[in-house]
């Protein structure tokens, strides 16, 4: 005699709602976690670069993430450490820019340990940025703080380091003047319009 699964069509019933409203409980938590992940990113960079609001883009990557984006993928990076005062202007604009066009992500890379410690993965991505990297007075090529790298499927639309090179002695706030904000926010715009396109 075969037995039945359910003893009548509401026990049925009863049971597939409890099913689905289990599987709707668990996508519910899920996504409420990674809303948490993202703002705790959010309000650890904020507490880094004060200049930066607490609803920003930012999400921190190590040099496997970097690697990934240089190798082929799409990104958004930012190159700095907090020791590195030019960083947070670099930080400020990039958030204001990457909100205006719609991105939904920046990622911050702060290589200061990985190149001190001639990490490989580091290495890695100097060596493939290589026809971008400046060289330093003993002929070695290598990222300077800041640098914002903008990838689109594998293309590099933007390597921008002009603050690390051209600095010298003068201080940010001497350096970024209101035309040289302009300047600088005007090309964030146009390239992240073209990334997000």
């Amino acid at each position: 005699m075969k037995k039945k699964l359910f003893k009548n069509k509401i026990q049925m019933i009863t049971y597939i709602i409890l099913y689905i409203i289990c599987i709707g409980l668990f996508v519910l938590i899920g996504n409420i976690e990674v809303k948490n992940n993202s703002l705790t990113e959010s309000l650890k960079f904020s507490n880094i670069y004060k200049n930066v609001p607490q609803d920003n883009l930012y999400v921190f990557a190590n040099a496997t993430d970097v690697l990934n984006i240089v190798n082929g993928r799409s990104g958004v990076v930012l190159f700095g450490f907090p020791q590195n005062k030019y960083t947070s202007y670099y930080a400020e604009y990039l958030d204001l820019m990457g909100k205006e066009v719609g991105l939904d992500k920046i990622y911050y890379y702060n290589f200061l340990n990985d190149r001190d410690e001639s990490n490989g993965t580091y290495e890695t991505i100097v060596k493939n940025l290589g026809v971008y990297t400046p060289t330093l007075d003993e002929g070695v090529s290598d990222i300077m703080a800041p640098t914002i790298l903008v990838v689109k499927d594998g293309n590099v639309l933007l390597y921008y380091d002009e603050v690390s090179i051209n600095k010298g002695n003068i201080t940010p706030d001497v350096y970024f003047t209101e035309n040289k904000n302009a300047e600088i926010k005007e090309l964030l715009k146009s390239v992240l319009e073209e990334y997000v396109k």
